[in-house]
């Protein structure tokens, strides 16, 4: 018999901020850059292209001694249909020692929070420290978890642009989250001018499932910062591959970026090889250089890895136990 926690989504929010999960995510990256943590192979679906998908990432922590999966499907019909987010999953969490389960917790909010982690260690990391202004593509779930993360790691941050393909939906993500972040305007621009205020952007972010390339190649200005994060399977695309053939490139994994994230285009198309990716883990342990100049333009590809579900979920599991919140079952063997 082994004892099982089980949190759901108000219970994982009562417990984790994105102040608590900045850093789990960051030591995640150094363990897997140092071999002190890894990914299996990634299994991905697309059950009706651009409406629904699944994906399912596992990994092991040795580092934290825990592995386990997440499996999260997709429908974009859902919030019309059901009146439910798009996304739904579950986290598994097993402990590397005993070989049991130690929990499971719903994988939305854990999802929401790493992967604006990700990109705010992105930021941290790679762009300039004075960095003023950024454009975020992308008014879905994610679209406010980068700026989520954004404010909490730029600290001279003053002016936020939101865009979508949809204007209306930037402008009621712009509307609804304006009150949220003092001292940072937020503001929805028109997707037609697009081009004219990623050229003036400090810092670019793209998170969308697109599968066209939407940022073109002249665009960033000279010590500009992108974060590119909607692509995390085959054929997904955000930014033009010869943008990526001309800025120093940074990924979460060399391997995975090159198959799955927006350098998997690039690489298809022989202007880059996979040797030029520098991993985001390798800058943070200080065996490989990041930004080294103001001018330089910096891209950071975030596919997502099972590690930072993992060892975010960690975190949650561990306070959960203190403070006795959560379903314990008892399982028998």
């Amino acid at each position: 018999m082994y004892r099982l926690r089980i949190l759901d989504s108000a219970q994982f929010r009562a417990l984790v901020t994105m102040d608590d999960v900045i850093p789990g995510v960051k030591e995640a990256y150094k363990l897997f850059s140092s071999g002190m943590a890894g990914l299996f192979p990634i299994i991905t679906h697309e059950f009706d292209p651009g409406r629904t998908d699944m994906d399912i990432k596992s990994a092991y922590l040795n580092g934290a001694g825990i592995y386990g999966l997440k499996i999260l499907g997709w429908n974009r019909d859902n919030p019309v249909n059901l009146g439910v987010p798009a996304l739904a999953g579950l986290i598994i969490v097993m402990d590397i020692e005993r070989q049991q389960p130690v929990g499971i917790l719903e994988g939305t909010p854990v999802t929401f929070l790493r992967t604006g982690a990700a990109g705010a260690i992105g930021a941290e990391t790679l762009a300039r420290p004075e960095s003023e202004n950024a454009v975020v593509v992308g008014s879905g779930a994610q679209g406010r978890a980068q700026i989520m993360g954004l404010s909490k790691v730029m600290p001279k941050l003053k002016q936020i642009y939101v865009f979508d393909a949809q204007d209306v939906c930037a402008k009621k993500m712009a509307e609804e989250i304006s009150l949220c972040y003092p001292g940072i305007q937020i503001t929805a621009g028109p997707f037609t001018s697009l081009e004219e205020y990623v050229k003036n952007a400090d810092i670019v972010v793209t998170c969308t499932p697109s599968k066209k390339r939407f940022i073109r190649s002249g665009w960033l200005k000279k010590g500009c910062h992108i974060n590119t994060i909607g692509a995390d399977m085959p054929g997904k695309q955000e930014i033009d591959p010869e943008i990526t053939a001309n800025v120093k490139v940074f990924g979460d994994s060399r391997s995975q970026v090159a198959q799955k994230g927006e350098c998997q285009h690039a690489i298809s198309m022989g202007l880059i090889g996979p040797g030029s990716i520098t991993e985001i883990g390798e800058v943070l342990n200080g065996t490989k250089p990041g930004r080294t100049s103001k001018d330089e333009i910096t891209m950071f590809d975030a596919t997502g890895m099972a590690l930072q579900d993992l060892i975010t979920a960690k975190t949650a599991l561990e306070r959960a136990e203190e403070l006795n919140i959560g379903t314990v079952v008892e399982m028998e063997q």
